[in-house]
């Protein structure tokens, strides 16, 4: 630790909850993708729209979902490690000194987990949206 500050430890217990909390949200917006893949694979085939626009629209969204699912893996990773820094700072509560890391740390994650759950709203409203509009 090499900038420190004094703080409660409870604060760092709550940013695991926190940190656990997103996780689960994550998991259970992955967990939909293959819906999602299903249900655009079944539009677009059963759709008598010209081949070109099926694949186009199909590939936008193909493309769409996998990077918003390297997003959350990529968020996962962090909050892993973000995670450990919280655990170790967690058995220093003796001393009463924490790394400001792991505080700006949690800040960033935090900002970075609004835009990922935004992006994610944004793809499924306009995921529905395009496939109400062939059905």
């Amino acid at each position: 630790m090499n900038n420190c500050i004094m703080t409660e430890p409870t604060k760092f217990r709550l940013y695991m909850n926190e940190n656990s909390s997103w996780r689960k949200a994550i998991a259970a917006q992955t967990r939909e993708f293959p819906a999602f893949k299903k249900m655009l694979a079944d539009a677009t085939g059963e759709h008598k729209a010209s081949e070109t626009e099926n694949i186009q629209a199909e590939t936008h969204f193909l493309k769409q979902l996998a990077l918003q699912e390297k997003k959350m893996q990529q968020i996962n990773h962090a909050i892993d490690l973000q995670q450990k820094r919280l655990a170790l700072d967690c058995e220093n509560e003796g001393e009463n000194k924490y790394d400001i890391d792991t505080l700006c740390t949690q800040d960033i994650l935090r900002e970075r987990i609004k835009e990922i759950e935004k992006n994610y709203i944004d793809l499924k409203c306009n995921f529905m949206n395009y496939l109400s509009t062939l059905l």
